[in-house]
């Protein structure tokens, strides 16, 4: 056999490789990420290395908590075939709901459960509009945005609400207080739950073996039995939850609900799953890949902070990022 045999032979192993597992990429990415940040990042006045310092790791942890919540939901409803760029919104106006709620004096307990309810019916307003009215999952869900946004603005009447509820801080922890549980920061044990359930729901259950099938052929899903009308929109009724969780966490931690709480959110969350290993071809559905997605994201955005970059240069970085995750996944997905 001819070295150019040969060399071509272990390139196909390695495109197979990374074909059936398409996260490989990113944990290489992330462990390079990670080296290159620890040796430029600065010696603090303990000499302690500050990107590897206990409270920079628990910053990581804290900041990544929210992104991979919603990258779990997110990673479902891409795995269905589907997208929602509509969470953003929806975090804002659950934001700014509970702080109503609780500016009005409603219990605590009963405050969350409204809020909450809020996240499923826009859950279950864009599953309406994807299944029933055949409206495109992108158009569908960008439109609702608007309305969202423009509801947490007239509902705010454009104002940032102080909440100050004790309770609500105990469970969820205030911005920077280091509130931890069994030593580990009390928001990263909220995402290793919810990364329990969702890796039972995505991928030990029936309905994950239904939504894995209605994402890779939805025709063939339904003539085999699975209900797909049903399965895309539990899948958004989930996505809309998890949007609300976001907004209960993000108002107890800042201790203010504002409609701006839920910039960014969107598309960060389309790319902590991509990054995980999920196409937009429905293929993946790796909960622990959105969680290394999640943590690319967040420790990306601080390593770049530590070494003192740009926070245009910054974007500009991100942005590359998701093209590269976008190219990559697109590939994959004709490879297969």
């Amino acid at each position: 056999m001819s070295v150019k045999s040969i060399s071509k032979s272990k390139q196909n192993v390695v495109l197979r490789t990374v074909i059936k597992y398409p996260i490989l990429p990113t944990l290489a990415f992330f462990l390079v990420m990670v080296t290159v940040f620890i040796c430029l990042s600065p010696i603090n006045k303990l000499g302690q290395n500050i990107f590897l310092s206990p409270q920079n790791l628990s910053n990581i942890a804290e900041a990544t908590a929210a992104f991979s919540i919603g990258a779990f939901a997110m990673t479902l409803v891409l795995l269905v075939g589907c997208i929602d760029l509509s969470v953003e919104s929806v975090i804002s106006l659950s934001a700014v709901s509970l702080a109503l709620y609780i500016e009005a004096g409603l219990p605590l307990p009963l405050a969350i459960l409204c809020t909450l309810a809020i996240g499923i019916v826009c859950g279950a307003t864009n599953s309406m509009l994807v299944v029933k009215f055949k409206v495109p999952p992108f158009l569908a869900t960008i439109s609702v945005a608007m309305a969202y946004t423009g509801l947490s603005y007239l509902l705010s009447d454009s104002r940032t609400i102080i909440t100050r509820e004790p309770m609500l801080t105990r469970i969820f922890g205030s911005l920077g207080s280091g509130a931890s549980f069994l030593g580990l920061p009390v928001l990263f044990v909220w995402t290793l739950l919810i990364l329990a359930g969702m890796y039972t729901l995505i991928s030990r259950s029936k309905f994950g073996r239904w939504a894995q099938a209605t994402g890779g052929n939805e025709q063939a899903a339904y003539s085999s039995g699975v209900n797909t009308r049903f399965v895309r929109m539990v899948a958004y009724m989930l996505m809309g939850f998890f949007g609300s969780l976001i907004g209960v966490i993000l108002c107890a931690r800042l201790s203010v609900g504002s409609p701006a709480l839920g910039n960014g959110y969107g598309l960060n969350l389309v790319m902590a799953a991509v990054l995980g290993g999920t196409s937009f071809a429905g293929e993946g559905g790796n909960v622990f890949g959105a969680l290394l997605g999640s943590l690319v994201i967040g420790v990306l955005q601080n390593g770049l902070g530590i070494i003192g970059v740009n926070v245009y240069v910054q974007q500009v970085i991100t942005g590359m990022v998701i093209v590269s995750a976008v190219v990559f996944s697109i590939y994959i997905s004709s490879r297969k």
